[in-house]
């Protein structure tokens, strides 16, 4: 026991050492160097050290850089193949070149903004075993933010949004939250490549605003990394308006379904706000306003805030201007708040891959989608999918009435429905899980003829089969109808005409409803109803009346096999195949009239020439050509009797004998016709006068 597991220890450590993973620095590779269109690295030289270890820094400007790399080893190593593992943060644009002790190739970097941990997986083959290096890259570019206001004017409750001037927006970490308890509040947003920086105040007087930024890709100062930016400093004015700005303790609610029903608010605290009140909301400063809510103050608190009850009757958002808060028709103060509606789902579309968008909620396992859901309120919704993978894990873009996702459905999903849920909570709307149901290619049928085989998708030209056709049998491969790809169940039509070698019809029969379920090894075999699934194969003789044993050479077994298109929604496809059972001679009687045939007998020096006409009977082989169908060569070779000078009744017919012959004879090309003159040749033995004998002549055959 101890010897056999000393033996697998030495056979596990033999096979990690035959091809380890090496990193770069070890002794297969003496130095490195990337290089770009501004920058060339070496690793002897700019090899820096990082937490992750020694890496290789290289500069880029943009997200897709190509770049040359070249390694070098010293000129005794007996390295003999050189290749790069493929990787998706970068495409080799073109292949390895091998000098006596050096090496190059180069690529095309993807995304180096987002990459992470980018290294190179060199494949290297010595003379004695097999190895991957890592080559560690450290990606870094120079980036810069600026910021340049058209004034250094803020005012108190206002908004103010001003666009960022960068080289670099991909590579900046980008957080769209609201800063909390500073005199000036903001956040930073992208619009695609652009950054812009919203401000807003909340203390009066001049504030100094600091805006720390973090990179994805570092900078190199003085040969050290750094992930961060220097701050961002301005200084901005910050005034009061007309009529005092009072805040609300959130920016944003949602009116309940009983619009009658308070929602509990807190409001900054003012010394001419009254408490007991009820104060009109409205969305604009003259009188006549639409009432947007109503304000009811209960008590002041300790933190110099309003406990207070918001009653809202119609939807605001704050882009769209300051609410008022008035006593009657006259305005006391400003505020802004976003009233907006419950957050609901009134249509799901689906994007699958090359497709526009549909609405429909159906997915099929195994698929990525896009989807998309329109509403109202689904700014505030954070959504889930239960039984799915959301590949993104947030929105995409996701504004108040959109919301855009890209899921991954499990091949292994079990749920027939896909719940959406907000915030944890069902929202009643569901995406349906539905099986596949697309038409394969018809590599899944092998058409078994006993001694040979054929898989219908292969088979493009007519099937010429040489023997009796004893079975004619359509196997299904079950496993394979999900192999590579999800297809579903399987609907076929098959029909079969077979006809004699003179295209008589013989037999008509027709498959009208064959369903092929996937086997076992699908992965969504548990889940597929088996109902009206065929579990046998189909052995052709089990229906019709004629079996393929009993048909003669050169009948035509015409099979076609389609999809049933309505299953599929039109799509699908047909595969027409002909058997023929060929031949390559036949053996039958003939009985044909020669006449006038030239006989030399045995111990004779001249022909006799007998003018009446003979009777043979011939047992004797014709032969098909080779390439055409039921056409037989003109010649025929047989042996058998002949009555020479057989209707020749008269007394002085001495001529008249039977012999036993070797014959062969030459048709003309119609053959086939029932009136024939073909040529005889032959010799044989005459039963009379015991003697041998050569002939040859022409002479009448009659087909029956």
């Amino acid at each position: 026991m101890r010897s056999l597991i000393f033996s697998l220890c030495f056979v596990i450590l033999f096979a990690s050492r035959s091809l380890g993973q090496v990193s770069f620095d070890q002794s297969i590779f003496l130095n490195a160097e990337i290089s770009t269109d501004t920058s060339s690295f070496t690793w002897s030289r700019d090899a820096t050290n990082t937490k992750s270890g020694k890496r290789l820094p290289f500069r880029f400007t943009n997200d897709v850089e190509f770049s040359e790399v070249s390694l070098s080893w010293d000129s005794k190593a007996d390295l003999k193949q050189i290749s790069l593992i493929n990787s998706a943060d970068f495409n080799i644009t073109d292949s390895v070149l091998i000098f006596e002790n050096n090496a190059s190739f180069k690529v095309r970097f993807t995304d180096l903004s987002n990459s992470r941990f980018l290294k190179f997986l060199i494949k290297v083959i010595t003379a004695q075993d097999t190895s991957v290096v890592e080559l560690p890259l450290q990606p870094f570019t120079d980036t810069y933010v600026e910021l340049y206001p058209d004034t250094n004017e803020l005012f108190i409750g206002e908004e103010k949004v001003i666009e960022l001037t960068t080289n670099q927006s991909s590579n900046l970490i980008v957080d769209n939250r609201w800063t909390e308890g500073l005199p000036i509040n903001y956040r930073i947003t992208r619009r695609q490549s652009r950054l812009f920086l919203h401000l807003l105040p909340s203390e009066l007087g001049k504030q100094e605003l600091s805006i720390d930024f973090t990179l994805k890709q570092p900078q190199i100062f003085d040969g050290q990394l750094r992930y961060t930016l220097d701050p961002l400093n301005m200084v901005f004015e910050v005034n009061t308006i007309r009529l005092a700005f009072l805040q609300f303790d959130r920016r944003e609610v949602t009116p309940k379904d009983d619009k009658k029903d308070a929602i509990e608010i807190q409001l900054d605290n003012h010394p001419l706000l009254r408490l007991d009140k009820t104060y009109r909301i409205e969305a604009q400063e003259e009188r006549g306003g639409a009432l947007v809510a109503e304000l009811f103050t209960k008590t002041r608190l300790s933190n110099n805030r309003v406990l207070c009850l918001l009653r809202p009757y119609a939807f605001h958002r704050r882009p769209e201007g300051y609410l008022y808060i008035k006593d009657g028709d006259q305005p006391l103060f400003v505020t802004n708040l976003d009233i907006t509606p419950k957050t609901s789902i009134s249509t799901i579309s689906i994007q699958r891959q090359g497709e526009d968008w549909i609405k429909s909620n159906k997915v099929y396992p195994g698929e990525v989608i896009g989807l998309k859901l329109e509403g109202q309120g689904l700014h505030k919704a954070v959504f889930s999918f239960p039984g799915a993978n959301d590949l993104h894990y947030d929105s995409l873009l996701q504004n108040e009435n959109i919301s855009f996702y890209q899921l991954k459905i499990p091949e292994n999903v079990s749920a027939k429905r896909i719940e959406i849920v907000n915030h944890g909570k069902i929202t009643g709307k569901v995406l349906q899980v539905a099986e596949h149901q697309k038409p394969r290619p018809f590599d899944f049928i092998q058409l078994d003829m006993g001694t040979e085989k054929y898989l219908l998708d292969n088979i493009e030209k007519p099937i010429y089969f040489e023997g009796t056709l004893t079975d004619l049998v359509f196997n299904f491969n079950r496993n394979k109808v999900d192999q590579g790809q999800l297809y579903g169940k399987q609907y076929l039509t098959i029909k079969i005409k077979i006809s004699n070698k003179k295209g008589n019809l013989i037999e008509l029969y027709q498959f009208d409803n064959v369903v092929i379920c996937p086997g076992a090894r699908s992965a969504r075999f548990a889940y597929y109803n088996s109902k009206n699934c065929r579990t046998e194969d189909i052995n052709l003789n089990n229906f019709i009346s004629k079996k393929t044993s009993d048909l003669e050479e050169w009948s035509r077994i015409e099979l076609i096999v389609s999809h049933q298109r309505d299953k599929y929604g039109g799509e699908g496809s047909s595969k027409k195949m002909l058997i023929h059972l060929k031949r390559d001679y036949n053996f039958d009687i003939d009985v044909s009239f020669p006449a006038g045939l030239l006989i030399l007998k045995a111990s004779e020096d001249n022909f006799t020439n007998f003018g009446g006409v003979s009777l043979a009977m011939i047992a004797q082989m014709s032969f098909y050509q080779p390439g055409k169908i039921a056409k037989k060569r003109p010649y025929k070779v047989g042996a058998g009797f002949i009555a020479i000078d057989a209707f020749n009744f008269s007394e002085n017919a001495s001529n008249r004998d039977v012999g036993l012959v070797v014959i062969g004879s030459l048709y003309p090309t119609s053959s086939d016709n029932k009136l024939t003159f073909p040529l005889y040749i032959g010799g044989g033995y005459l039963l009379s006068e015991k003697k041998p004998f050569f002939l040859i002549g022409p002479g009448i055959r009659v087909r029956f």
